[in-house]
């Protein structure tokens, strides 16, 4: 039974002396040979700043003449602005994505609604109170919604107002 593994092992430990140089032999050969000369790098150009000239006074926070667009509408001056508020409370912090109808609750013949924060926190509003990032104001407390009017800018200087439903889910 002995000889059954002794043949083998033989046989590997003959195969482990193929190679018996020296390590350290093997290494400076294999540097030397890993070694070549390198080319050295190319003279930089010198670097030369330039002045700068303005060509024209343009105002740098308007478009110049050729970029405009010939249908482009004009700034209103002469539109409804909403009237400036107080200090917004905490749910104007909250874009209305973010914020869930929870239900609604009604106390002497008053209906209110359950709003959830995106941290978790439910908050009882009534109508009149603002909620949301485009100044919505609560106009209608019903069971299953809350109606809000927003009142969102339209990029000339003007306010546009639209109904919104906030949906129980």
């Amino acid at each position: 039974m002995t000889r059954k593994y002794v043949m083998p092992l033989s046989l590997l430990l003959i195969g482990c002396q193929a190679n018996q140089e020296s390590l350290e032999t093997f290494v400076q050969q294999t540097e030397h040979q890993a070694r070549s000369k390198a080319e050295p790098l190319p003279n930089q150009r010198e670097f030369l700043p330039q002045e700068y000239i303005q060509y024209s006074s343009r105002n740098p926070f308007q478009l110049p003449v050729e970029a405009l667009v010939q249908n482009q509408p004009e700034a209103k001056n002469d539109c409804w602005q909403p009237s400036q508020r107080g200090q917004a409370n905490e749910l104007e912090k909250y874009s209305l994505k973010t914020l869930k109808l929870k239900g609604s609750i009604a106390s002497g013949g008053v209906m209110s609604g359950l709003v959830e924060t995106p941290s978790g926190t439910v908050i009882q509003v009534e109508v009149g109170q603002y909620i949301g990032l485009n100044h919505g104001r609560i106009i209608k407390v019903d069971k299953d919604y809350l109606t809000l009017k927003e009142t969102i800018p339209d990029g000339l200087g003007c306010w546009q107002q639209r109904d919104v439903r906030l949906a129980l889910r």
